[in-house]
């Protein structure tokens, strides 16, 4: 197997193998949302023009894309596509698929499984026995694919169940990863979907990271 590094379909990822990584990733019919759709194409053009001012910093670039990334949530959060996980039978369908990999080929850190969206940080493994790496977006297909039939056994349905893209971003350091882990974590209370992190069924801090809780 080749080595893969890198690999786009309509937005750039950049893998480098151990990375630890933010990961969000929706139902399919989410993203086609007429507003969810305006709003990635407005925000992908507004750092396109960032990117290509010579003059633009790394840390402008970052805060640009922090801060849509915020935007782009809260759109999914308010989308009016399927909301096939208010379920729980189907979100622990979910999160099973998520906490299969766990020591096997991630280190998980925390998850949280929303009614049509899926925040995860993880940190890739390699693995010690047959030195096959291990590469994001494997881990995300495989989760998609065993959910999304799961799912769709319970559903009565067939056919795709994940939007085919996800979002990830690399994490960069001990200070970013902590704030990151408390915006998976605080995803229902801004929703107004519970009072405290700690009564969301679908939320998960690997025990390093119980600080959070």
């Amino acid at each position: 197997m080749k080595d893969k590094t890198s690999y786009r379909r309509s937005l750039p990822h950049i893998n480098p193998l151990g990375g630890t990584y933010f990961v969000t990733f929706c139902l399919k019919d989410t993203l086609s949302q007429p507003e969810v759709a305006r709003l990635i194409d407005k925000n992908q053009h507004n750092l396109n023009l960032l990117k290509s001012n010579p003059k633009a910093s790394p840390l402008e670039i970052d805060i640009l894309s922090r801060r849509q990334f915020g935007e782009l949530d809260k759109a999914i959060h308010e989308a009016k596509g399927k909301h096939y996980l208010k379920d729980d039978e189907l979100a622990e369908k979910v999160a099973n698929a998520i906490q299969f990999w766990d020591d096997k080929r991630i280190n998980l850190m925390a998850y949280c499984v929303m009614s049509n969206h899926v925040h995860l940080v993880l940190r890739l493994l390699e693995d010690d026995l047959d030195k096959l790496k291990v590469f994001l977006i494997q881990i995300i297909k495989s989760i998609k694919q065993f959910s999304a039939r799961e799912c769709n056994k319970l559903l009565g349905l067939s056919g795709a169940f994940w939007q085919p893209e996800s979002f990830d971003r690399l994490v960069r350091d001990r200070e970013e990863l902590h704030r990151i882990i408390s915006y998976v974590l605080d995803n229902p209370t801004k929703a107004g979907l519970c009072q405290n992190r700690v009564d969301w069924t679908w939320n998960y801090v690997k025990e390093e990271y119980n600080e959070f809780m």
